[in-house]
C-alpha cells in the first residue's frame, strides 16, 4: 500500500493554523526566549523532544514571550526571483513534479513586489522580458502575454514592509488578493498547450474588406475576401474562424461554413451574423480553428484558433483563446483542416486544465505552499513590559498557555465574587425577552421566544433581569419546545421580565482573592482581557466590567509575559552580574533558597531583579547575595513567573547563537514551519 500526504493537506493545515490565530475566540501562540546562561560548548546542540525539555528546563528556564497577531503570521510559498533570459516551467496539470519546478516568478517593482504564475513557456523558449505590474489591466488580468511569447497569470503582490518581514532566501508570503480571487472562474480554458506542431497547415490568410464584400447579395453570412495568397480550392478555408482584428466590428468571430470559388471572386459564408458587421475598412483573419469538445455539462463554449508559423512549414506555433469557456470539467482539443488543405502531419494540442475555481482562486494551494511563517519583532522593552538586557539561546512557540496570578481592577460591579469561582468573559447577543426565571429552579421559559432555533444543549447562555441587578451565566441541559429550556443550574434569582443572551464566551479565570470591592485577583487566565469588557462569575452570578488588568504590579495586558521572578529591593553592596547564582543564607552551599540572576534594574534607587532557574523560596525584608560578585541586596517585595508552570504546550524549540538584547535595538525572529 502506497500513500501520499498531498500538498493541498499540507496547505490546509497552513490555512488552519492562520484562522486559528484570526478566530474571534482564537488559538493563543506566543514566541518565547529562553536560556540566557551561555553553553559551554561551541556547538549548537538540537533540542530533545521530551518532558524535561518541553515542560520542566522549558518554564524553568524561559525568560520572556510575546503573542503572535495575524499580522505576524503567514503562509508562504518557494521564492522565485524573476531573471531574464530563463526558461521558466509552464503550469501543467499533466506534470506530476510540477511542484518542484519554477513555474512562477517573483519581480521586485520598488515598493511592491508581485507573483506570476507561468502559464505558457512559448514552446520552451527563454523569457527575455520581464512581466509589468502596469500592463495587468482588462484582458491581462485573466492572461497576460508579454513580447517574449510567454503568458502569465498575475497571482497577488506583496507590499515591502510584508515582503521585509516575512520573506527569506527560500520563501516569500502569500497575500491574499480578492479581486483575484473573486474575478476567477471554474472550468474555463486558459491555454491549450501544442504537443505536436504538425506541417503543411496552410487553410490561413488575412485581408482587408472593402465595401463591396460586405453582405455579397444582401446576404449578412455572406462575405467576399481578396488577396494575392487565397486558394483557389473550393472548401479550403471551411471549418476556419474569421477573425476581425481591427475597426468596426474588432474582436469578433465566426466560424466558416463555406468557401467557394467562382468567376466573381473567392466567398465565404459564416454560420451567423455578426452582432456588429464590419464595414470598409475593417480587418480579418482566417485561422484553422481548434475544436473543443467537452462533456457536454459546460456553461460556456469554449473558442480557440491555431495561430501558423510560415517559416516552419505551415505548423502550428500557439494556440489562441477567442473565447476561455466555463463549466468545463472534461475536454479535448482538435486543430480544424478540410481534407482538400493538405496537411500532411496532423497536429496534437492539449487543453490545460486550470485549478480548481480557475487560476488565482487561491493562490497558497495553486503555487504548492507546504510552510508557514511566524514573524515576531521584539522591539527593545515592549513598552516597558519585558527586559532589555542580557542574552538568549532558544527561541520556542508556546500555545495557549494560562496567566497566573492577574489583579483585575473592576468598574460598575453588581454582586460578590467568591474565592474558587470561575468567571467568564462574554460578549452577549440579546435573543429573547419577558422571560421567567425562578430561584432554585432550572427551568427557564419564555412565550415569545423560540428556543429550539436559538439554543442547543451544552451552550452558553446569559440571563439578567429587568433591572439589571441580577446576573447568571450557565449551560443548557436541554430544549424542551421553542418556550422552554431546562437550565444544567438553578436559577440564581426570580424574575418574570428576564433577558436572555447567547453568552458568547471567550475568557475565563478563577478567582483567588477578592482583595476589596473594585480588585480581584485570578489565575489560570485562558484568552484575554481588555478594558471594558464584560465579565461574570458562575457560582454568584456577580458581574463587572474590567477598568485595567495588572499583573506583577505593572499595567499591562497580555501582549507580552515574563516567566521569570521579580524581586524589587535595594542593593546595598557591589553589583550583580548577569547569569551568576544568588542565595538566602550563609552560602550558596547551605542555602535555602537560590536562583540564577537575568538581570538587575534599577531606577530611582529600587532595584528591580529578575532570576530563572529558582530553587526554594526566596523571603522578603531578608537579603540575597552574589555569589560571585559577593553583592548584597534587600528584598522589598517579591512576584512570582506570569505564567502557570507547565499550561500550555511548547509547539517548537530552536537552539541560536547567543543573541544580546540592549535597549536601542529590536529583534526580528522568523520561524519557518514545513509541513
Amino acid at each position: 500500500m502506497t500513500k501520499r500526504l498531498t500538498t493541498k493537506y499540507k496547505t490546509h493545515i497552513s490555512r488552519q493554523l492562520l484562522e486559528s490565530i484570526s478566530e474571534k475566540s482564537n488559538t493563543a501562540y506566543y514566541v518565547f526566549t529562553s536560556d540566557h546562561v551561555n553553553r559551554t560548548s561551541s556547538t549548537i546542540p538540537t533540542p530533545p523532544d521530551d518532558v524535561r525539555e518541553t515542560v520542566i528546563d522549558g518554564y524553568r528556564n524561559m525568560i520572556f514571550g510575546k503573542r503572535v497577531t495575524p499580522n505576524d503570521a503567514k503562509i508562504m510559498v518557494k521564492k522565485i526571483d524573476y531573471e531574464a533570459d530563463r526558461l521558466y516551467d509552464m503550469y501543467d496539470d499533466n506534470d506530476d513534479a510540477l511542484l518542484t519546478k519554477d513555474f512562477f516568478v517573483v519581480t521586485n517593482e520598488v515598493s511592491y513586489y508581485h507573483v506570476y504564475k507561468c502559464l505558457d513557456n512559448n514552446l520552451r523558449s527563454n523569457s527575455t522580458v520581464q512581466p509589468s505590474f502596469a500592463h495587468i489591466t482588462g484582458a491581462n488580468t485573466n492572461v497576460y502575454q508579454t513580447s517574449d511569447g510567454y503568458r502569465w497569470k498575475y497571482m497577488f503582490s506583496i507590499d515591502k514592509t510584508t515582503y521585509d518581514k516575512f520573506a527569506t532566501d527560500s520563501l516569500i508570503p502569500v497575500v491574499s488578493n480578492t479581486t483575484v480571487s473573486n474575478s476567477a472562474v471554474d472550468g474555463v480554458i486558459d491555454i491549450i498547450k501544442i504537443e505536436n506542431s504538425g506541417k503543411n497547415y496552410g487553410n490561413f490568410t488575412s485581408g482587408t474588406f472593402a465595401a463591396a464584400d460586405i453582405r455579397v447579395n444582401g446576404s449578412a453570412t455572406t462575405y467576399q475576401i481578396s488577396n494575392n495568397n487565397l486558394s483557389t480550392v473550393n472548401g479550403f478555408y471551411t471549418g476556419c474562424l474569421l477573425y476581425i482584428s481591427s475597426g468596426t466590428g474588432s474582436g469578433q468571430h465566426k466560424r466558416i461554413t463555406d468557401y467557394f470559388v467562382n468567376a466573381n471572386g473567392n466567398f465565404i459564408t459564416i454560420a451567423n451574423s455578426f452582432a456588429t458587421s464590419p464595414v470598409n475598412g475593417s480587418t480579418f483573419e482566417i485561422n484553422p480553428e481548434v475544436v473543443i469538445t467537452g462533456d457536454g455539462l459546460q456553461t460556456t463554449n469554449a473558442v480557440a484558433r491555431a495561430l501558423i508559423n510560415t517559416f516552419s512549414t505551415n505548423s502550428v506555433y500557439r494556440v489562441e483563446m477567442l473565447d476561455r469557456g466555463a463549466g468545463y470539467d472534461y475536454f479535448t482539443a482538435n486543430v480544424i483542416a478540410n481534407s482538400v488543405v493538405g496537411v500532411t502531419n496532423q497536429a496534437e494540442v492539449r487543453p490545460i486544465y486550470s485549478p480548481a475555481g480557475g487560476h488565482g482562486a487561491d493562490a497558497a494551494q495553486e503555487l504548492g505552499s507546504n510552510s508557514f511563517s511566524f514573524s515576531i519583532t521584539f522591539s527593545n522593552t515592549e513598552s516597558n513590559t519585558i527586559p532589555s538586557t542580557n542574552d538568549y539561546e532558544k527561541i520556542g512557540v508556546l500555545k495557549d498557555p494560562l496567566f497566573a496570578n492577574v489583579n483585575v481592577e473592576m468598574k460598575n460591579a453588581n454582586g460578590s465574587f467568591l474565592n474558587n469561582e470561575q468567571i467568564v468573559k462574554i460578549t452577549p447577543v440579546r435573543v429573547a425577552t419577558q422571560a421567567t426565571i425562578n430561584l432554585n429552579s432550572s427551568t427557564i421559559t419564555c412565550n415569545s421566544a423560540d428556543f429550539t432555533s436559538q439554543f442547543s444543549a451544552n451552550d452558553y447562555i446569559y440571563i439578567k433581569s429587568g433591572n439589571n441587578l441580577s446576573h447568571q451565566v450557565t449551560t443548557i441541559q436541554s430544549v424542551t419546545n421553542t418556550s422552554h429550556m431546562n437550565l444544567n443550574s438553578n436559577g440564581l434569582f426570580s424574575c418574570t421580565e428576564a433577558l436572555i443572551y447567547q453568552a458568547n464566551i471567550s475568557s475565563s479565570a478563577y478567582v483567588i482573592q477578592t482583595a476589596n470591592v473594585t480588585n480581584i485577583l485570578v489565575t489560570n487566565v485562558s484568552g484575554v482581557f481588555s478594558s471594558d469588557d464584560t465579565f461574570v462569575g458562575l457560582n454568584t452570578g456577580a458581574k463587572a466590567q474590567v477598568n485595567n488588568v495588572i499583573r506583577n504590579d505593572v499595567t499591562k495586558g497580555f501582549n507580552t509575559f515574563v516567566q521569570m521572578y521579580k524581586y524589587t529591593g535595594t542593593v546595598t553592596a557591589n553589583v550583580f552580574l548577569n547569569d551568576e547564582k544568588v542565595y538566602q543564607g550563609t552560602n550558596l552551599a547551605s542555602s535555602t533558597a537560590n536562583a540564577t540572576i537575568h538581570s538587575v534594574e534599577t531606577s530611582g534607587g529600587v532595584a528591580t531583579i529578575y532570576t530563572t532557574n529558582q530553587i526554594g523560596s526566596f523571603t522578603t525584608s531578608n537579603t540575597i547575595h552574589g555569589a560571585s560578585s559577593e553583592a548584597i541586596a534587600t528584598i522589598n517585595n517579591k512576584y512570582t513567573p506570569e505564567l502557570v508552570f507547565g499550561s500550555g504546550e511548547i509547539l517548537y524549540l530552536e537552539n541560536l547563537e547567543a543573541i544580546t538584547r540592549s535597549n536601542s535595538q529590536s529583534e526580528t525572529v522568523k520561524l519557518i514551519f514545513e509541513f
